[in-house]
């Protein structure tokens, strides 16, 4: 059950003694005994106290007896007492001790013993009077003796008046030297101690510990402390344990070492009167904002009851019957109208169709004519110019040199076609609408119904969203009404004149209510971009010809207006926006693709002005201008980017360019660049300080022409004229070097600063 290794005793007896001898040596020496008993006290020793071991050379004794000479005294912590050198011990030469360790151990096959050559040193000298020099031989007394010096010493153990930390009663923990001490006194001097199988086992309760003392010890007093007095307890056990691992100095008491434990500051840092009001002040602003939000959950609180009373009292009142009755009106009134326009908008479009297709086959049919005609004459002048005929035509006037051609326009008879054509049509559209009431499709009738749900009941008007729902509603009433409508024409009747306009403008902004008041002035500008603007791009993509100078007009100023008043095309463009801005890029692409062509012809008939070969060439040269001014019309409606691809890319480097480079006339050139500067949009050079890449090679046609004119004709009465006028092209387009080159090469400073000054 209880698996523990027998104790073994090391001491031995001396092979030659006998028990006489015992007896004997212990009669006479008895009186040696007890002064040597009597020695054994506790005696407070130095922390070095004990065996001493250590590899030194052991000193010389005198040779004494031969029982003396033998043994070697030992001392232990509890006493002194003999070891004898075992017989097998080796010696020198001369018969002394072979110096070796101050304690060794060895083991033997017949069992193992323990030899012991220690020796007291200098301090253990003090307390047993005695030295290595004296050879008297301390006998070892009896078992009597040494079981009274035991209980003693137990004795004095108990007589301690502080609590054991070790669990059998140690009052520190255990050395070496203690051990060794306590196998002396019980291993080797007690022979009659019985055996581990003979000891008594004793179920005792194991011993507590400190930390279960001190509880008890406090528990004790009464069971109802508080939890302040059990963090004393844990503070005084701690203290215990610190204390006896700590050494401490003689005079310092516990709560000295407290102190020291608990790092309390010297000083602690001042406060002022400014720091003590700033915290104040800061308080304050933290409850008056505090203060200020529940203010304005008050106010909230205050709207919600009001509002909460109000419509008590319309229920009370008996409202909810009008209101009920107002909704069943309003609902039957929407149905009816939903399904007549459903009916009626098959009827616009086909109306719609018609009126585009009659001005789209008339476009096309001026398109067709004019691409031919330049088709024709194209071929026949090549064909003359590799003949070397003349070609029989007028002579050219100054009026036709350096105007642009006029637009491609019907006939009279064409015309007149046109017109009856047209009003057929409208008059069909006045037939959609003649056998329904004008209540569902005259807007402002329609309109009117709305706007009464919106004076009675406000709050269910805008959460039915209806702002959002009249744009599509009306695009069918909206349409009708601009069937008649062209944006291509400048007599024709504007769109703000019709009466769809008027009726809307004054629901949104009309009958006393403002703009902030509710969500209708959105309804206008919705109307515009997903209404009118799909109806313009119908005629951009059908109708319109870049290349008249008044259709551009009168579609670009359109543009540019709709931007001013309701800036459909600027910020983030709708879908709409988006579809109308590349309808119109895509056509001016296509115009300057499919209808610019400029001849190119031996020198000899572009020097004549007389020839058909440089006539022709001209007024395809001043159609590309037409069409470079069209285009420029468009600046701040399409992109910058697209507008310089176009007009510079294509247009001057591809095709004007050319014929500018092949002018021989440096005075006609001069006045063509002066044409072709004035198409630039002006927004093109704000805040730049050199020319544009794009019109690098214009600028240096303008300088070449210039040292021309300066080199040929110095003294000439128009060469001032024609450098100012190279120098104000120069200036337009931001080509500063050049003109500096100008000024200081051939002195015409004070027009360098006449222009700046302009």
């Amino acid at each position: 059950m209880f698996n523990k290794k027998p104790r073994r005793n090391f001491r031995q007896r001396k092979g030659k003694s006998s028990d006489e001898d015992e007896q004997k040596s212990g009669e006479d020496d008895g009186s040696k005994t007890q002064a040597t008993a009597s020695s054994i006290k506790p005696v407070k020793l130095p922390q070095n106290r004990g065996i001493s071991c250590s590899s030194k050379r052991e000193a010389k004794s005198p040779k004494s007896d031969s029982s003396g000479a033998e043994d070697a005294v030992e001392y232990g912590t509890s006493g002194p007492f003999v070891g004898t050198r075992p017989p097998n011990s080796k010696e020198d030469k001369d018969g002394r001790k072979k110096k070796g360790n101050v304690l060794s151990f060895s083991n033997e096959k017949e069992g193992t013993r323990l030899t012991c050559f220690c020796y007291v040193n200098s301090q253990s000298t003090d307390v047993f009077q005695t030295s290595l020099t004296d050879s008297k031989v301390v006998v070892i007394p009896d078992a009597r003796r040494i079981q009274a010096a035991r209980r003693q010493r137990q004795a004095a153990r108990a007589q301690k008046d502080y609590i054991s930390l070790g669990r059998d009663g140690e009052s520190s923990p255990r050395t070496p030297d203690q051990d060794l001490e306590e196998r002396t006194d019980e291993d080797y001097d007690d022979d009659d101690e019985p055996d581990d199988h003979e000891r008594r086992i004793e179920f005792a309760p194991r011993s507590k510990t400190i930390r279960e003392r001190i509880a008890e010890k406090m528990g004790g007093s009464g069971a109802s402390e508080s939890d302040d007095q059990e963090s004393e307890d844990n503070n005084l056990w701690e203290e215990q344990q610190i204390g006896k691992g700590v050494k401490r100095h003689p005079g310092e008491s516990g709560s000295s070492r407290r102190k020291q434990r608990v790092n309390i500051p010297e000083c602690l840092p001042l406060i002022s009167l400014s720091v003590v009001k700033k915290r104040i002040t800061g308080k304050l602003c933290d409850l008056r904002e505090v203060h200020r939000a529940h203010e304005a959950d008050l106010r909230r609180m205050e709207v919600d009851m009001d509002s909460s009373r109000t419509s008590l009292e319309n229920l009370e009142s008996g409202s909810s019957d009008r209101q009920l009755q107002f909704y069943r009106d309003t609902n039957t009134y929407i149905q009816n109208l939903v399904e007549c326009l459903r009916e009626k908008v098959v009827e616009i479009n086909s109306v719609e169709v018609d009126m585009h297709t009659l001005l789209s086959d008339q476009a096309e049919v001026l398109l067709s004519r004019r691409r031919e005609a330049i088709r024709q004459k194209s071929s026949c002048l090549q064909q003359l110019s590799c003949e070397c005929l003349c070609f029989e035509s007028g002579e050219p006037g100054e009026e036709d040199y350096g105007s642009l051609t006029a637009d491609s326009e019907p006939s009279p008879e064409e015309e007149a076609e046109l017109q009856r054509a047209r009003e057929e049509i409208l008059s069909r559209s006045q037939d959609v609408f003649c056998d329904v009431q004008e209540d569902f499709w005259e807007v402002k009738k329609v309109l009117s119904r709305f706007n009464e749900w919106r004076v009675a009941f406000s709050e269910s008007y805008h959460s039915a969203y209806i702002s959002l729902c009249l744009p599509k509603l009306l695009n069918p009433l909206i349409r009708h009404q601009l069937l008649g409508w062209n944006p291509l024409q400048a007599a024709g009747e504007d769109f703000e004149a019709l009466p769809w306009f008027s009726a809307v403008e004054t629901f949104c902004h009309g009958l006393g209510y403002q703009e902030a008041d509710h969500t209708d002035r959105k309804t206008l500008p919705a109307i515009i971009e997903k209404t009118l603007l799909p109806k313009i791009q119908g005629f951009v993509e059908l109708v319109w010809d870049p290349l008249s100078s008044r259709q551009s007009l009168c579609l670009s100023e359109l543009c540019h207006r709709l931007q001013d008043d309701y800036s459909l095309f600027e910020g983030e463009q709708s879908k709409p926006v988006k579809a109308f801005v590349e309808a119109v890029s895509g056509r001016l692409r296509s115009s300057v693709d499919d209808d610019i062509f400029i001849p190119l012809y031996p020198k000899k008939f572009l020097d004549d002005k007389s020839s058909p070969q440089r006539r022709f060439r001209d007024q395809q040269f001043w159609t590309a201008v037409k069409l470079l001014g069209n285009i420029g019309q468009w600046d701040g409606l399409i992109s910058e980017h697209v507008l310089k691809e176009l007009m510079l890319d294509k247009l001057l480097n591809r095709y004007l360019m050319m014929t500018l480079l092949n002018e021989t006339h440096s005075h006609d050139s001069v006045h063509t660049c002066k044409k072709v500067a004035v198409c630039f949009p002006k927004s093109w050079f704000k805040d730049l300080s050199s020319c544009p890449s794009q019109l690098k090679s214009f600028s240096d046609h303008l300088l070449q022409t210039a040292h021309s004119v300066c080199k040929q004709q110095p003294d000439h009465p128009n060469t001032r004229a024609v450098v100012s006028d190279v120098l104000t092209v120069l200036g337009s387009i931001q080509a500063w070097d050049k003109v500096e080159t100008i000024s200081d090469k051939y002195h015409y400073q004070d027009l360098v600063d006449t222009l700046k000054l302009s």
